[in-house]
């Protein structure tokens, strides 16, 4: 199995992207909540999941276009390789690439994706730029403001947490809170109130 050390090594060899690298750990920590939520709950199934969030996009700074990505990545993953469990995972992700999502994990992939970066969005407009602000109440308000984040998929965010199983606000929650857990990495964690 891949290590994460090698996982990272590889999204820092593509990504040079400061916001891309943090989409990433973002997507990487939602995955590892869900592991423990709807996975296994085993330590080699979160870092399973928390491998493929994390390297989900590492070929699309450099192949942005819906003819490459995540082809691209796929075939540098496989020439390298990488299971069949993350390729697969990976070209799940992408809707049009006509690669269906069976397993807890492809799905949970496809549900955190363009959740995480709708939250960093969220975050990013309160006062403090801090996801200790941000709660279901706000992301769901934000959703319905079609001139917000506008490149964000909102039919992706509702029929990820659909195929997944899950209510939408439960699975909002557990975003919002993996990704707090990591949110001095996110640069999310907001300004340091005075003693």
């Amino acid at each position: 199995m891949i290590d994460r050390e090698t996982a990272w090594g590889l999204l820092t060899e593509f990504t040079q992207s400061e916001s891309l690298r943090k989409h990433a750990l973002a997507v990487e920590s939602c995955m590892r909540a869900s592991a423990r939520k709807y996975g296994t709950a085993s330590p080699d199934d979160e870092n399973l999941w928390g491998i493929v969030g994390l390297i989900h996009d590492f070929d699309y700074e450099r192949w942005p276009s819906l003819d490459d990505h995540p082809y691209k990545g796929n075939e540098i993953l496989k020439q390298r390789g990488w299971p069949e469990v993350i390729t697969r995972a990976v070209m799940s992700h992408a809707e049009y690439s006509g690669v269906t999502r069976d397993t807890p994990m492809e799905k949970a992939l496809f549900a955190c994706d363009e959740l995480a970066g709708f939250i960093t969005a969220v975050a990013l407009i309160k006062p403090s730029k801090s996801l200790a602000e941000v709660d279901v109440k706000s992301v769901r308000k934000r959703m319905k403001d079609k001139a917000f984040a506008r490149k964000v998929n909102r039919d992706d965010i509702i029929n990820g947490a659909a195929a997944l199983g899950v209510d939408l606000d439960e699975h909002i929650a557990l975003c919002i809170e993996a990704m707090k857990g990591i949110a001095d990495k996110l640069g999310l964690e907001g300004a340091a109130k005075p003693a």
